[in-house]
């Protein structure tokens, strides 16, 4: 677990570096009003890498495709740190998205290989969190800090530094080979059309009112979805096991990550430019003011994992999560009207505790109401969905962007996570209602 603990400290990072640095690079390289494309090519392709990632740890050993991603990670931030133009910088964010992908696709389901009791997974979850927490933490004041003393350029080199003594963790980390990995076969097709579906239907919503090709890319959408979904029935051994989505619990978890994904990437990326734009904050005050969302998430996990062993039905945790997230949105819209840097913490410090407390039961209760061969595409389901409703929101926010212009697009953002956090709430009671699992 070791090994998964180094990489969760550098994925944590390299979240959050990014969300803090890449504004100051985009305005440098003149691109701007390309911002948003940053965040939805990232997500785009970890969304893509994830379910493929996860499919693939149930067939080899997941050490080796941790270890390609931070490899791949290294590479990234080598090319952006180098980068002359935002067509490189596109580009970097690309390969950045790939290796996002499939650290989420292996990493998170190596648990599952080592603990077969939920309750003991829910107790290295919960550390796993507060690792993600210390170095999410220190990704923006950091950033923030290395933009000052030495440039964007020099910052952004800052998580391939830290990949090199993960990379040697990682080296000592037990090779553990999956159960029934021999009777498993690649659904090569699968991937090809899901990866379809999720960039078509992206580029689709991102050129709804500018763009005639908008027609065009969701007809691609709509059409890889149903070959997807066609392949998958006719596979032997599918990317996305369609006994998962039999069950409505599964069904309901992955509804609720895919809204709560649109918000965790909006509140993650967009903060550092949504605080400097609508309130004038330096980048360094803007990493201090998300510093109690950032100390939220892992708090709202450990919280969870505790409450988790105590309660006879463990699921009202989710609707916990869910209106601690509401409530914290509910105060962040009103930055743009001078919200006082009290209730700028307290609004940002309730949106990760709820996000602490939802993450959490999703990636947990996937795993118990899923068969124990299906685990790395259970958790894989569930990064996939996060990432893709990462890229919707910010695909949504850069329509809004590019279509209302910088400062009325990023209040456009925030009602659009206030009425994603509220939609979450009826999903999580229904997923408490519901005995099934």
């Amino acid at each position: 677990m070791t090994g998964v603990y180094a990489v969760l400290l550098l994925l944590g990072l390299e979240t959050t570096l990014g969300g803090a640095i890449l504004p100051q690079a985009a305005q440098t390289l003149n691109g701007i009003e390309l911002f948003g494309w940053l965040g939805t090519f990232q997500m785009l392709a970890a969304a893509c890498m994830t379910p493929v990632t996860a499919r693939l740890g149930d067939i080899w050993r997941r050490k080796w495709l941790v270890f390609a991603s931070v490899v791949l990670l290294i590479v990234a931030g080598t090319i952006a740190a180098a980068a002359t133009s935002m067509e490189v910088l596109l580009a970097s964010r690309i390969i950045n998205g790939i290796a996002i992908g499939m650290m989420a696709g292996a990493a998170f389901a190596v648990p599952v290989d080592v603990f077969s009791d939920p309750s003991q997974r829910v107790r290295w979850q919960s550390l796993s969190g507060v690792m993600f927490a210390v170095s999410s933490s220190m990704g923006p004041i950091l950033g923030a800090l290395l933009i000052e003393l030495f440039g964007w350029r020099f910052a952004l080199l800052a998580v391939p530094v830290a990949c090199l003594p993960v990379l040697c963790v990682l080296l000592s980390m037990p090779d553990m080979q999956p159960r029934q990995a021999s009777k498993q076969r690649f659904d090569l097709p699968g991937a090809v059309y899901l990866s379809l579906f999720i960039g078509s239907s992206l580029f689709g919503l991102q050129s709804l009112g500018k763009s005639q090709s908008a027609a065009g890319y969701l007809l691609v959408a709509v059409l890889s979805l149903y070959l997807f979904w066609g392949q998958q029935r006719r596979a032997e051994q599918p990317i996305l096991a369609l006994e998962i989505l039999q069950n409505l619990q599964v069904k309901l978890i992955a509804l609720s990550t895919l809204v709560s994904g649109a918000v965790l990437s909006v509140l993650l990326f967009y903060s550092p430019l949504l605080l400097t734009t609508l309130t004038g904050m330096s980048f360094r005050d803007a990493g201090l003011a998300m510093l109690p969302m950032l100390i939220g998430m892992p708090t709202g996990s450990v919280i969870n994992g505790f409450l988790f062993r105590k309660l006879s039905r463990p699921r009202m945790l989710f609707c916990v999560g869910a209106v601690t997230l509401f409530c914290g949105m509910a105060i962040l819209v009103f930055i743009p009207y001078g919200l006082p840097i009290s209730g700028l913490m307290a609004g940002y410090a309730l949106c990760g505790l709820g996000l602490g407390f939802i993450n959490q039961n999703q990636s947990v209760f996937i795993q118990i109401v899923t068969p124990r061969q299906f685990a790395g595409a259970a958790t894989g389901l569930v990064s996939t969905v996060r990432s893709y409703g990462g890229a919707l929101g910010s695909a949504a926010l850069s329509l809004a962007l590019l279509t209302a212009g910088l400062h009325q697009g990023l209040i456009i953002g925030l009602l659009i996570s206030l009425g994603c956090a509220l939609l979450v709430i009826p999903i999580t009671v229904r997923i408490f209602l519901d005995e099934s699992a």
